[in-house]
């Protein structure tokens, strides 16, 4: 294993998660230069910024992904680590709770409540759009 090293942190992009083509809110994506890790960090359209960007690490064997929470009206959105088997526990803003399981193809189980729930990979997705609007997910194939 590598021995720790301080990170000298860069941006290097963002995803942007949209419902139905409207902004809903953007991860900040950040690299270190010499050893790559990703550092994310989470503004959702409505809510204050924070005061400073946190910089949060996720473990080594972890990914970074957005998980999308859609309701007919809106979608919540954040940014976290994880890996296939994770649990992830997870409030609707309906109040609902549930604990999702991350499969290995990185889909989410058990399908919840109405709610519809995803995860998308943050590498995968830098500098693009993620769609997860209800039209979007449940009618545009």
């Amino acid at each position: 294993m590598d021995a720790p090293h301080e990170h000298e942190i860069v941006f290097v992009g963002m995803v942007n998660v949209n419902r139905d083509n409207y902004l809903q809110g953007v991860v900040d994506v950040w690299r270190c230069r010499s050893c790559k890790k990703l550092f994310c960090d989470d503004k959702r359209y409505g809510e204050p910024l924070k005061a400073s960007v946190g910089f949060e690490s996720v473990p080594d064997d972890e990914e970074w992904a957005v998980l999308t929470c859609t309701t007919l009206k809106d979608v919540y959105m954040n940014s976290l680590g994880v890996k296939p088997g994770k649990k992830i526990p997870h409030a609707c803003r309906d109040g609902q709770v549930y604990e999702l399981v991350v499969g290995d193809d990185y889909s989410l189980s058990p399908k919840a409540g109405t709610s519809i729930h995803r995860l998308y990979l943050v590498k995968d997705n830098l500098n693009k759009n993620i769609e997860a609007g209800h039209y979007r997910l449940t009618t545009v194939k």
